[in-house]
C-alpha cells in the first residue's frame, strides 16, 4: 500500500492521534495513514531512536502510547516535535521569500540602478531553494500571492551625495528646511545611518551645532556637500539606545508610555501588529487587549491610535489624551460642518 502522505506529514499524523486518543492500534495507524505496515514500523521505530519519542506498545491494551512513567516525558514529547522535520513551508518563510522576490522585481525594473542587471540571476538562485516536493517554483510564484504596501516614489535628490558621505565616513554640510517651522538652516553633520520608515528615508547623524543625534528626512535636504573632515565617531549600540527607544522615527521629546485600550473587534488585528520592539500586550477576559508602546512624539503616535476610530481608547498618559482630544475636536469641526451643510442646518 502506498501512503498519499509525505514522510515528514506521517509522522506529525502519528504524534497527533496518539496525543489526542492517549492509545492507538496499530491498524489504526495504518489505516489513518494509509501505508504499509514496514512503513509505519520504520516510522514508529524512526521518532523512538532518531526524535527520542518516547512512544511504547501495550500487549494487554494492543496500543501505542506515550510512556507516562519518566517525570521527563512532556519534555521528551516536546524534543521529539522540535525536531521533526517541517510538514510544509511556515507562514514565516513565505511571507519574507515573496516579499523579498517582489523587492528584487522593483531593483530589476530600475535599469539605471547599481543591481538591476544582476537581479534575474539573484532571484533564479532563490528560487532553487524551493522544494520541488512541496510544491514547484513556478506553481509558488502563480499560487502564493504576498500583497505589498504601495508606496509613492519620492524625489531623493541627495540620496547618493548622503549614501556616499556615509560609506566614507565623511561629514556633510546641508541645508534642511524644516517643514513645521517652515524654515531653512545650515547644518554639518556626521551621517551615522540610513533609515527607511514607512517608504521614506531618514538619516541619523550626529548634529555638530545642536551637538547632539538627531534624525534628518533626505527629502528635506535641499542642498549636500561632502567634506574633508572625518564624522565623529559614535557607537552604533549608542545610535540605536537613542533613537530606537521610542515609536515611529523621531525620538526628541520625553520618553513616555502610551497605554491604548483596544476593543475586542480590534484586537485580534492588534495583537499581531508591532509597533515598538519593547511594546507589552495584556489580553483581557472579554477579548480586548491594553497596549502598551513608548513614544516621544505624540504627532506620530496619535495617527496609528486614530485609525482604529472608536475602537481605541488611550488611558494614560494625560497629555497624550488631550493631545487626541484636540485634534478629534478639530476633526469633529470639519466633519460637523459638512453633515450641518447637507442637513440643510
Amino acid at each position: 500500500m502506498r501512503s498519499y502522505m509525505s514522510f515528514t506529514m506521517r509522522l506529525y499524523r502519528i504524534d497527533q492521534m496518539i496525543q489526542e486518543a492517549g492509545l492507538v492500534s496499530f491498524e489504526t495507524l495504518r489505516a489513518a495513514l494509509q501505508c504499509s505496515a514496514p512503513t509505519l514500523k520504520r516510522d514508529l521505530r524512526y521518532m523512538r531512536e532518531q526524535l527520542g519519542a518516547p512512544i511504547e506498545y501495550s500487549f494487554a491494551k494492543n496500543g501505542y502510547y506515550y510512556s507516562n512513567d519518566s517525570k521527563h516525558t512532556s519534555r521528551q514529547i516536546e524534543k521529539a516535535q522540535d525536531k521533526m522535520p517541517a510538514a510544509w513551508y511556515s507562514a514565516n518563510e513565505l511571507r519574507v521569500l515573496m516579499t523579498v522576490l517582489g523587492e528584487l522585481d522593483q531593483i530589476e525594473a530600475d535599469k539605471k540602478g547599481l543591481l538591476a542587471g544582476d537581479m534575474r540571476a539573484m532571484k533564479a538562485r532563490m528560487l532553487a531553494c524551493v522544494r520541488s516536493d512541496k510544491i514547484a517554483a513556478r506553481e509558488l510564484l502563480k499560487r502564493i500571492k504576498v500583497v505589498l504596501p504601495e508606496h509613492v516614489e519620492a524625489s531623493v535628490p541627495f540620496f547618493g551625495v548622503v549614501g556616499e558621505a556615509l560609506s566614507r565616513r565623511h561629514r556633510l554640510r546641508i541645508t534642511y528646511f524644516t517643514r513645521s517651522r517652515a524654515a531653512e538652516n545650515a547644518r554639518e553633520i556626521s551621517p551615522l545611518r540610513l533609515v527607511n520608515y514607512r517608504g521614506h528615508w531618514y538619516v541619523d547623524a550626529w548634529c555638530h551645532q545642536a551637538e547632539g543625534l538627531r534624525t534628518f528626512n533626505v527629502e528635506n535636504i535641499i542642498s549636500a556637500e561632502i567634506l574633508s573632515k572625518k564624522c565623529r565617531v559614535v557607537a552604533m549600540r549608542t545610535v540605536e539606545d537613542e533613537l530606537d527607544k521610542t515609536y515611529g522615527i523621531f525620538s526628541g521629546g520625553e520618553l513616555q508610555r502610551a497605554v491604548i485600550e483596544v476593543d475586542p473587534v480590534l484586537a485580534s488585528y492588534v495583537t499581531g501588529e508591532v509597533w515598538h520592539r519593547d511594546q507589552t500586550v495584556q489580553k483581557r477576559a472579554d477579548g480586548s487587549i491594553v497596549l502598551e508602546v513608548p513614544f516621544a512624539s505624540e504627532v506620530e503616535i496619535a495617527g496609528r491610535i486614530l485609525s482604529m476610530g472608536s475602537h481605541a481608547k488611550v488611558s494614560a498618559p494625560e497629555s497624550l489624551k488631550r493631545y487626541l482630544a484636540e485634534e478629534v475636536g478639530r476633526m469633529t469641526d470639519i466633519y460637523g460642518a459638512a453633515v450641518q451643510l447637507q442637513r440643510g442646518e
